[in-house]
């Protein structure tokens, strides 16, 4: 796959959130050795890229990793698309179920990066367009085959109206019990019920909306602690850390010459 560089030279790392997944676009990733929680599916997009995954190393054009797997990468100034998927939402669970069965890493088939996925990620690139993106991953899962009922599915109301509660209040104020008190259901009860409906579990749901605001602040130019105090995290040293384990590189790193898209 080639991408047009000359369209983004200024630009060398493009970040986007979704309510289920992370995924960035960059060619400054030289990891060392890590581990999260996240799936995580990695694309090479000019070339091949070296990744040492245990004490295993591959030479690949895309891998699915599966969550909290010790692995390193070694982008060299070559650009990769990173996903990093909740293991908990649908999507998440999606891959586990079909793609992992027989392991946790598994390099992708010629047939699932196909010739088109290179023009999907330039048209994404090009304009940095919301469908653009979401048709970008759609043409990830067909090729994937995750394609599944869960992503057209009709909220439970009560699942609905907590969604919205959420958006609407500071993060650092919600916990899982406030929560099941306003809703009047048990803890247990509205996380089965949440875990059912949106495939992911609340506390996860609530750490990833934090992670998520703070990037956003950041990117539209709040400093790092007052993006991390805002979004929930106990100081920026706890954001730092939770940006390192979750997407291998802190925060400084992923906001230079970089741009941002909500989807």
């Amino acid at each position: 796959m080639e991408i047009e560089l000359g369209t983004i030279e200024n630009e060398r790392l493009f970040l986007f959130e979704a309510s289920d997944h992370i995924a960035f676009i960059t060619n400054r990733v030289n990891a060392e050795c890590h581990s999260h929680n996240y799936v995580q599916v990695t694309l090479g997009v000019e070339k091949d890229f070296e990744i040492a995954v245990e004490n295993t190393s591959y030479l690949t054009k895309g891998i699915i990793i599966d969550s909290n797997i010790a692995h390193s990468l070694r982008g060299d100034k070559q650009w990769q698309f990173y996903l990093l998927i909740n293991p908990e939402s649908s999507f998440g669970e999606t891959i586990k179920r079909e793609l992992l069965t027989h392991g946790r890493v598994r390099l992708l088939t010629e047939k699932e990066i196909d010739e088109n996925m290179s023009p999907a990620i330039n048209d994404c690139l090009k304009a940095i367009d919301k469908e653009k993106y979401k048709k970008l991953i759609n043409h990830i899962k067909q090729n994937l085959g995750v394609i599944s009922l869960e992503d057209a599915k009709v909220l439970d109301k009560r699942v609905t109206e907590l969604l919205n509660y959420i958006s609407s209040q500071p993060l650092e104020m919600l916990n899982v019990k406030d929560l099941s008190n306003r809703m009047y259901l048990s803890e247990s009860r509205l996380s089965h019920l949440f875990k059912v409906e949106m495939g992911i579990s609340l506390s996860s749901y609530i750490l990833h909306e934090k992670l998520k605001k703070a990037l956003r602040l950041v990117f539209t130019g709040s400093s790092i602690t007052d993006a991390a105090l805002e979004a929930g995290f106990n100081n920026s040293s706890h954001f730092t850390r939770t940006v390192r384990d979750r997407l291998g590189m802190v925060p400084r790193e992923i906001t230079k010459d970089s741009r941002y898209m909500q989807v």
